[in-house]
């Protein structure tokens, strides 16, 4: 898998997968390189997926200390339109992808991102868009 010059949208599914104890040495070591490289980025909806999660305040503040030090891709109109323009075109098709995958895909096309993932949805996604992902799932 070529990862070279390429920015990541780390999605909250590679985070809870790339963290977990028992996860492949082979998908930490990938997750290791896109931070060492400076080729991570997240967002705003990422960032609140994964904050709620969090256990305690002391773990709250360090992974959002973690988190600042990525890439920071902002939402606006376009891309809120053009999530929601996904949506419809996809449940029209017979497939229902949840809002917070459809905002993640839709940052991702509108800055040219490649998706780190571990959730189908994006895979489901790509079919129908021009979306570029990399699923840790077939790792």
């Amino acid at each position: 898998m070529n990862r070279e010059n390429k920015l990541f949208l780390i999605d909250t599914s590679a985070w809870i997968l790339g963290l977990k104890r028992n996860s492949s040495v082979q998908i930490k070591n990938i997750l290791m390189e896109i931070l060492d490289k400076d080729q991570s980025a997240t967002t705003g909806i990422i960032i609140l997926e994964l904050l709620q999660g969090t256990k305690t305040k002391k773990e709250y503040e360090e992974i959002f200390s973690d988190l600042s030090a990525l890439h920071y891709f902002e939402e606006n109109k376009e891309i809120w339109k053009k999530a929601s323009l996904l949506g419809f075109e996809l449940r029209r098709k017979g497939k229902t992808i949840p809002s917070t995958d459809l905002l993640i895909a839709s940052i991702s096309l509108y800055y040219d991102l490649d998706i780190l993932h571990a959730d189908n949805h994006f895979e489901i996604i790509k079919l129908y868009s021009n979306l570029k992902t990399t699923d840790l799932n077939k790792i």
